[in-house]
């Protein structure tokens, strides 16, 4: 392992990612989410999608705690279970499309995905469609298919949330936490599916300090 983490720190595109992860930590510790959308399109193009999305979940582990704990006072479980849930039912559709998919046009559905979501979020479009569990099980579907097919788990969700009446202390635990239990979630799918090895591993460990 050391010797695989040794190989990615000299090579000059890796280190190009790390100092990208560097910067996506900032981002993720600020607003709760974020770095998969930062890091994803960037690792794909240099590397592959699998190996972008296997270090984008390591990355997620345990750096995750040093925020996840504090927001344990804000977290409403009542909005984040239901979501979870309908995530897990998705996941697995989201590890075959990735597993399945040729690299390239991957590429192109992570940098659409990525400028759709970025797009909307800007915009300040709030959904004022119905809400229950029904409706947080299908945003969590959408989450989990796009978590593990792009890494980009937050978007769908943070729309959601953000169209109702919570303080935006509870939305950003909210995503936190969200995000902190998914992350366990894409890591035994990405397990069953073979797309972890330990060079995609090691090169997630490579950037956690800075992350």
């Amino acid at each position: 392992m050391i010797d695989l983490m040794l190989a990615h720190l000299q090579n000059p595109l890796a280190q190009i990612v790390i100092a990208i992860v560097f910067a996506s930590g900032i981002i993720r510790g600020f607003s709760g989410f974020g770095s998969g959308m930062i890091i994803g399109p960037t690792a794909s193009a240099l590397f592959t999608p699998k190996i972008a999305l296997a270090m984008i979940a390591v990355l997620d582990t345990i750096p995750t705690l040093l925020i996840v704990w504090p927001a344990r006072y804000h977290v409403v479980w009542r909005e984040v279970l239901p979501v979870v849930i309908g995530y897990a039912i998705m996941v697995p559709l989201g590890v075959w499309f990735l597993t399945s998919s040729d690299p390239i046009y991957l590429r192109w559905f992570i940098s659409i995905s990525i400028f759709i979501a970025i797009s909307v979020l800007w915009s300040g479009w709030r959904y004022n469609g119905p809400r229950g569990k029904p409706i947080s099980f299908s945003i969590g579907g959408l989450g989990g298919f796009m978590g593990a097919a792009a890494a980009l788990p937050g978007p769908a969700v943070l729309i959601y949330w953000l169209a109702g009446k919570a303080s935006a202390a509870t939305v950003r635990a909210n995503m936190i936490w969200y995000l902190f239990i998914t992350d366990f979630l894409i890591i035994m799918g990405y397990l069953f599916a073979d797309v972890f090895t330990w060079s995609n591993v090691a090169f997630g460990l490579v950037g956690m300090p800075g992350y």
